[in-house]
């Protein structure tokens, strides 16, 4: 169990360090293109449209904190219906389900970069189209990995007969 915990802290050290690269540039791109508009009367070329890919690329990273930190959309109040004893192996199943269907989502993902963007196409900076767009099956696969750890952690505890307590 604790190799399922050095996993998760390292692979929310690595997003948190990404969200806040990606934050921090989409803020100072976007703040940078109002201040040339408004000073200069000029822009950044690319910087709009850099802008919005971060805003996906940040979107992505916070889903998996999200995630991680059980902030996430889920079917989290069934589990209020049953008793302690029962509530890790519901937790253990929602979350291998959550898993399955990022898992079915990173496929998917890959198709679209794959296959639905033209390899060829530069966005910006000579950036491809399909490079900036690998956050998709990427930030599916980090939210695969972390409801697949969550999962371990679930279970663990339902073998082990830990109650669990009621969540918020």
């Amino acid at each position: 169990m604790k190799i399922v915990l050095l996993i998760d802290r390292g692979l929310t050290a690595l997003v948190t360090g990404l969200l806040i690269c990606s934050f921090t540039l989409m803020i100072g791109l976007a703040a940078a293109q109002v201040l040339l508009r408004q000073l200069m009367h000029t822009s950044i070329l690319w910087g709009d449209l850099a802008a919005r890919h971060l805003v996906i690329w940040v979107g992505f990273f916070g889903a998996y904190l999200a995630s991680r930190s059980e902030r996430h959309f889920h079917i989290g109040f069934l589990a209020r219906f049953l008793g302690p004893r029962s509530r890790p192996w519901f937790h253990a199943v929602a979350d291998l389900f959550a898993a399955l269907i990022c898992g079915f989502l990173v496929v998917a993902g890959w198709t679209f970069v794959t296959v639905g963007l033209d390899p060829r196409a530069v966005v910006f900076l000579g950036i491809r189209q399909s490079t900036a767009a690998l956050i998709v099956p990427a930030g599916f696969l980090l939210m695969a990995l972390q409801f697949g750890l969550r999962t371990i952690q679930s279970l663990g505890k339902a073998i082990r007969g830990e109650p669990e307590k009621e969540s918020d």
